[in-house]
């Protein structure tokens, strides 16, 4: 259970100011500024990190342990797909396995949030398959995330705090910001076109 409400931690996904600070285990694998955002109509936002040269996917060793997913291209296999299914699915594409994030709202500063990895069934059959590598390298940048949500959600309770305007390298939190004020606004989630911070 993650002490924030689950705006602050998928806002936490859409970002990576924060990686070089809390992330050293992530840093090794992707720079913090490789990525960008996807230019997205619906409703959905997401983003890319490309994985460093000598890493074969996120994990704590930077290889694989089992096989790439079907039919990538070379390119597709230096990144990292971000994607936030709006309100509370996010699903993380790597080269040989998707994680997932179900964020479930449990109170207004509470948030439960249930990880899924999965592999290919070729990975999987593979003789001496042991996922820890990829499990632990995400639990432990889990943790550190989650912390941060925590911090992040005191200070919105500060008689001092004052939301800040987003820079032009959070267009995927100010998407996310967009397609939850218009469904507040019109009592319904609907696709929009995308947008970027002014």
């Amino acid at each position: 259970l993650v002490a924030a409400n689950w705006k602050v931690v998928a806002e936490n996904y859409h970002e990576c100011y924060h990686c070089s600070s809390i992330h050293p285990e992530l840093c090794v694998v992707s720079s913090p500024d490789s990525g960008g955002s996807d230019e997205a109509d619906g409703t959905w936002t997401g983003g890319w990190m490309a994985l460093r040269d000598g890493a074969d996917t996120m994990s704590l060793s930077g290889r694989s342990a089992g096989v790439p997913l079907p039919d990538l291209e070379y390119e597709a296999r230096r990144v990292v797909r971000y994607v936030d299914l709006v309100p509370g699915l996010l699903i993380s594409a790597h080269p040989d396995y998707v994680l997932t994030h179900r964020l479930e709202p449990v109170a207004v500063n509470a948030t439960r949030v249930v990880c899924q990895w999965l592999y290919p069934p070729e990975a999987i059959a593979r003789p001496g398959f042991d996922p820890a590598d990829t499990v632990e390298f995400w639990d432990t940048t889990n943790r550190q995330d989650w912390l941060a949500c925590e911090r992040v959600q005191r200070g919105l309770r500060s008689r001092g705090y004052r939301p800040g305007p987003l820079s032009s390298e959070e267009t995927s939190v100010y998407r996310l910001l967009c397609l939850l004020a218009d469904a507040y606004r019109c009592g319904r989630l609907r696709p929009r076109r995308a947008a970027a911070p002014a």
